[in-house]
């Protein structure tokens, strides 16, 4: 899922667990960006592997259960919300990438137990223009007829989830 995704998403799940104010709104913003979208910085770092698979294992469910979990943990203790405003964007960033396509490892770094690539729902895909990677996603995806819709279809839902959650947070 490309960066819109991963932030609208996790912004609108934190959204339903959570008060709305403007303090809240802000630590959502934050914890959102951090957890739901630069999560996504291990594929910097991870050179060897090929560019359709630069998912680290921290983005796996148990890299969630060893990170995630224990720092969610650590900073509840500074604030009660930011167990859930660590864990929900953390989850639903781990869940939106397993929808796509792209192969995933639900044991790594233990296990090489994998979801094979083509099982799932969205193909990669950016928003407005089309990046270098989202062109080799289209191409990679026809070379092996893998089926799917572009994710652009899933941030249409995404926006419309934000917008239904502010009115029932506002005339609730």
């Amino acid at each position: 899922m490309n960066k819109v995704n991963h932030f609208i998403f996790a912004l609108n799940l934190c959204l339903l667990f959570l008060e709305l104010n403007v303090l809240n709104l802000a630590y959502i913003a934050i914890f959102s960006l951090t957890f739901g979208v630069l999560l996504d910085l291990d594929h910097k770092f991870n050179k060897k592997a090929p560019w359709y698979h630069r998912r680290t294992w921290i983005q796996e469910p148990l890299g969630f259960i060893f990170i995630g979990l224990p720092l969610a943990r650590l900073l509840s203790l500074i604030d009660k919300s930011f167990f859930i405003l660590v864990s929900i964007p953390y989850l639903s960033h781990i869940l939106l990438d397993y929808i796509c396509i792209f192969e995933t490892y639900p044991l790594a770094p233990f296990l090489k137990v994998r979801k094979k690539e083509g099982i799932g729902i969205f193909i990669p895909d950016d928003l407005f223009v089309k990046s270098e990677n989202s062109e080799k996603w289209i191409k990679r995806v026809k070379s092996k007829s893998i089926n799917g819709v572009s994710e652009n279809y899933f941030t249409l839902f995404n926006l419309v989830l934000l917008v239904m959650i502010f009115i029932s947070k506002l005339y609730s």
